[in-house]
């Protein structure tokens, strides 16, 4: 939340149109094989997999809005994470490292280059740059899911702030169901019993005793979010205990159609078994134009206003709960 806060001081006028701008810049990241902004899983991004022309797409597309080249881009994206990166080196430095750990993954791969025919000397400076670099993939590398998972719901409750001018006081993050207003309150377990995790909503926004929206923020959706869809859905309305209606709202970078589409069609009681009100992609202008004649296949949740862009969103949230 630092590194955002941050950003967001230097960032200049953020609005509902240019919002979208923002989460790419914090977010967004580069895939280093293929060299385009990673929109998809890195396998199928890469010369040669399926979603290599579209990625290519994407970035060129993404550049020629921002008016720079492919070579600028790189510097210019990804800044929640190399904060925190850089935050997480900081404290790593202060720290000694394990000097038996490290001499004995480099005595090893010092093994290994010399069986393959490199000097002593060569053999021992590259080993010590490979568990350099084996350090930071295993440590810094594993983080990005977390960083970009709370990062993007810390930035969506950021822009409810500052766009929709929706006050702290109506925003709850990641609070567990049974301590929003018009949810059935947990009970205790019993003795010996542990307690049972229960959902807890990305971003809600509530009023007195009343939840009004309920945002679930999801980069992208592989096929286990699905399930945690119908269990959160299910628990979401098995516990609800007011009478005004709750509206379930997605947000999401997702650029496989076939994704969004089964979420889009997804019915409680049939298809999916959960349902989201409305979906809102980070930048449907681009998710449009990167598909081309594809994006027909959404064009009907379009029309009917269930599949939406975050700049709509931030729109609708500052006319439903906005203050001056």
């Amino acid at each position: 939340m630092r590194v955002l806060e941050g950003y967001f001081a230097e960032a200049g006028e953020v609005t509902e149109s240019n919002a979208w701008e923002h989460v790419y810049r914090c977010l967004l990241w580069m895939n280093v094989g293929a060299g385009l902004a990673h929109i998809y899983d890195s396998n199928h991004m890469q010369p040669g997999g399926v979603f290599h022309s579209r990625a290519v797409r994407f970035t060129e597309l993404l550049c020629e809005r921002w008016k720079i080249t492919p070579k600028e881009l790189p510097d210019l994206i990804d800044i929640l994470f190399k904060g925190c990166v850089a935050e997480l080196k900081r404290r790593q430095a202060e720290e000694p490292i394990d000097s038996e750990t490290e001499s004995e993954l480099i005595s090893a791969v010092q093994g290994v280059l010399r069986g393959e025919g490199l000097a002593d000397d060569k053999a021992l400076a590259v080993s010590r740059k490979i568990e350099v670099l084996s350090r930071d993939f295993f440590t810094i590398g594993n983080k990005r899911k977390n960083a970009l998972g709370e990062g993007l719901e810390d930035l969506l409750l950021i822009l409810l702030q500052r766009v929709s001018k929706v006050p702290i006081e109506k925003l709850a993050l990641r609070q567990p169901v049974s301590k929003l207003p018009g949810f059935r309150r947990a009970p205790p377990p019993q003795k010996g019993e542990k307690r049972k995790r229960e959902p807890h909503p990305d971003v809600a926004i509530v009023e007195g005793k009343v939840t009004h929206v309920i945002a679930t923020a999801k980069w992208s959706m592989r096929q286990d979010r699905e399930t945690q869809f119908q269990s959160e859905y299910a628990s979401f309305q098995r516990n609800k205990v007011q009478d005004t209606e709750l509206t379930y709202a997605l947000i999401t970078n997702e650029f496989d159609i076939a994704r969004l589409k089964n979420v889009a069609k997804a019915m409680p009681g049939s298809e999916g078994g959960y349902i989201f009100h409305n979906m809102y992609h980070v930048c449907l202008p681009l998710l449009r134009e990167t598909h081309g004649e594809r994006f027909k296949e959404l064009e009907p949740w379009v029309g009917t206003g269930k599949l939406q862009s975050l700049s709509d969103f931030l729109t609708d949230m500052r006319g439903r709960y906005g203050e001056l």
